[in-house]
């Protein structure tokens, strides 16, 4: 299950603006967490590392994760949100 919904989180991120935005804009990881648990999302790091390394077509090594998600975030940091992946990153560093 966890895989799924990992999978799941993953495309909404890739196709769903107001959602990335959404994420982008929070002040902690617990607001990501309330986000998250309200959408009914429920995976663990390890389920979002293979679901990521799957779409990029392999196996992500140590702090990968992160530097893509920083690479996602690009358009907001540049339209005057420097620190829009700064919370998402600490958010993914918690994950269990």
């Amino acid at each position: 299950m966890s895989a799924e919904s990992a999978r799941a989180f993953c495309v909404r991120m890739m196709s769903d603006e107001d959602f990335r935005t959404a994420l982008s804009n929070v002040k902690s990881p617990a607001e990501i967490d309330k986000i998250i648990g309200d959408e009914k999302y429920d995976f663990q790091k390890a389920d979002l590392d293979k679901v990521v390394g799957e779409v990029v077509g392999h196996k992500l090594g140590e702090g990968e994760l992160e530097k893509l998600v920083c690479g996602f975030y690009e358009e907001q940091m540049a339209a005057g949100n420097p620190d829009a992946c700064k919370v998402v990153v600490e958010w993914i560093q918690k994950l269990r």
